[in-house]
């Protein structure tokens, strides 16, 4: 790439490294268990990158992901759930994105780590439903899903929780996470673009990283048929993983001990 289409405010080649591992890393999670590659990507990249960098970086990708897997997902997804869900994280994703941009970086990890947290305890924990619940229910669950959508491009542990208490066959629920995510990524990419969090340099990031999203995201998805399932322990313990890393790091820049 010539230098002058390189933004000047772009992270150093000792950042790119990590930000490369985890990208890779995400989407290969992405496609062993048909969610959780914002959710695996936000936490860790906000290691490496301010958080408001890394939602932007993992809601381009994430969006540019949903369409490559739209038309089979859009096949077997339950549209009635998603259109409702869509319809409350239309309200709420543009209040998380303000709240992102108002939070202090350390204390935005801190959130990020409690929204991973979230998840693990969305699969934990989840009561089922005997019939589709209302949409009363769906659209609540939806607009909380937005909430954590605008503020960290990471709309999972509510529509996770959410799904894994339908009565709806697996490849319902992973098609229908799919689906969603799309169009909540679609929602969280807009209200960046609007705070003007979506400039020329995460943009050329976003471009860059699309291959491995591609690559781990059919690597991982190979995977999940030769294993014939996602493995909630694998996915338990690498958000599990994941949550207390960013605590972490949340932590000791709160109280003085990192940057």
């Amino acid at each position: 790439m010539p230098e002058s289409l390189i933004p000047p405010d772009m992270p150093s080649l000792a950042t790119l490294g990590p930000v490369v591992a985890i990208v890779a890393l995400s989407a290969l999670f992405r496609g062993f268990t048909g969610f959780g590659f914002a959710i695996i990507a936000v936490p860790l990249l906000s290691l490496a990158l301010p958080p408001l960098l890394a939602v932007a970086l993992a809601a381009g990708l994430q969006f540019l992901g949903g369409l490559m897997d739209f038309r089979g997902a859009a096949r077997s997804c339950h549209w009635p759930s998603v259109r409702w869900l869509t319809a409350g994280a239309v309200v709420a994703s543009p209040f998380g994105t303000l709240l992102l941009a108002w939070l202090p970086a350390d204390a935005a990890r801190l959130v990020l780590a409690a929204a991973c947290g979230a998840a693990v305890l969305a699969l934990l924990v989840t009561p089922g439903f005997r019939t589709i619940p209302g949409h009363g229910t769906t659209i609540a669950a939806g607009a909380l899903s937005g909430l954590f959508n605008g503020m960290a491009a990471m709309p999972g542990p509510p529509a996770l929780a959410y799904y894994l208490a339908l009565p709806l066959r697996p490849a319902q629920v992973r098609s229908s996470l799919m689906v969603f995510f799309l169009f909540s990524a679609t929602l969280s990419t807009g209200s960046l673009v609007l705070i003007g969090a979506m400039g020329r340099r995460e943009l050329v990031l976003i471009l860059a990283g699309m291959p491995l999203m591609l690559g781990g995201s059919r690597l991982g998805a190979a995977l999940f048929r030769r294993a014939g399932g996602a493995h909630r322990n694998v996915s338990l313990a690498t958000l599990a993983l994941v949550a207390l890393l960013t605590a972490a790091k949340g932590l000791a820049g709160l109280l003085g001990g990192g940057p």
